[in-house]
């Protein structure tokens, strides 16, 4: 019963979460239509362009963390195995993202437990490298997130710096395969190249806060200057807390509303709650846009070995 509530509670807190950013926007609507929204094509276009290289550079250093358990595969093998696991995270449950990718790297002989242990070091230096853009909010960050958020942001690099540290992961990733009843292969990847993965990261996360801010300005001419930079680091501050509370599947509702809180720093209530929910909309048509880009890439690879 329990375990059936739980998943009951997980399912019902994104529903949750939905109707509070929506009641928000609701409460809030003559702020909202006194905004003026426009569709800027140049600002969109600057967007995917700089948001290409965070869709490009996870499934590269994914690519590199397997390697280093001695799983050599095709890049854009990988890339697809990631896009399709990555939208597997909205499913609720919580786990369906590690499953699916689990499932579908092992026809290429990985392990569950080889595959677990790259994703969760691609996802840690993908949290360290969010809060580079973030830290731009240090001073306003505690006005819009509660006492404990703080203090999980501020305790994690520490957790993190020993997860992704390749002497203490393989240190205790043998309780990992304990766990899982299946052998990891030791990390072959020096400290050096663990910080040259991680400062891909960083690179990565600037340019797709910087997309998402563009993709902002494209809507809103009112996102300019300091404003701008400051969409930006939202944005990144509302990933990695989202991602850190673990509350919704891929942080749906959780997300918006920490990044619809944060952005009313800078604008009303109403217009930060409806740019927050229209940046997530955006974030997921870029995802399916990578996934079809990923699918194109695989069918005109069968047809040139054909």
């Amino acid at each position: 019963m329990t375990k059936r509530a739980l998943q009951i509670l997980k399912a019902a807190v994104p529903l949750l979460l939905a109707y509070f950013v929506g009641r928000m926007i609701y409460a809030n609507w003559e702020q909202v239509r006194a905004e003026d929204w426009t569709l800027n094509p140049g600002w969109l276009c600057a967007s995917v362009v700089l948001g290409a290289a965070w869709h490009l550079a996870r499934p590269l250093g994914w690519t590199r963390l397997l390697g280093g358990l001695k799983h050599k595969l095709p890049y854009w093998d990988v890339f697809l195995i990631y896009r399709k696991s990555e939208l597997s995270r909205y499913v609720p449950g919580g786990v369906w993202q590690f499953a699916a990718r689990v499932y579908l790297v092992r026809r290429f002989g990985v392990s569950a437990a080889a595959c677990l242990a790259a994703t969760l070091l691609d996802l840690t230096l993908a949290a360290l490298a969010a809060l580079v853009p973030a830290a731009w909010l240090v001073r306003t960050a505690s006005d819009s997130l509660s006492g404990w958020q703080i203090g999980v942001l501020l305790t994690f690099p520490v957790m993190a710096l020993g997860v992704v540290h390749p002497r203490v992961f393989n240190a205790w990733a043998g309780r990992l395969a304990n766990l899982l009843k299946q052998p990891i292969p030791r990390l072959e990847v020096r400290t050096r190249q663990m910080a040259a993965l991680w400062a891909m990261y960083v690179c990565a996360w600037l340019l797709l806060a910087a997309a998402m801010a563009c993709f902002a300005r494209g809507l809103l001419p009112s996102v300019a200057d300091e404003r701008f930079l400051h969409v930006a680091a939202s944005y990144a501050l509302a990933w990695v807390t989202a991602l850190l509370t673990m509350v919704a599947p891929a942080g749906v509702g959780v997300r918006e509303g920490i990044l619809g809180l944060l952005l009313a720093n800078t604008m009303t209530v109403g217009t930060a709650m409806a740019l927050a929910v229209a940046m997530r909309l955006w974030a997921v048509t870029t995802e399916l846009a990578w996934l079809a880009t990923g699918l194109l890439v695989a069918r005109v690879q069968g047809h040139a070995q054909t």
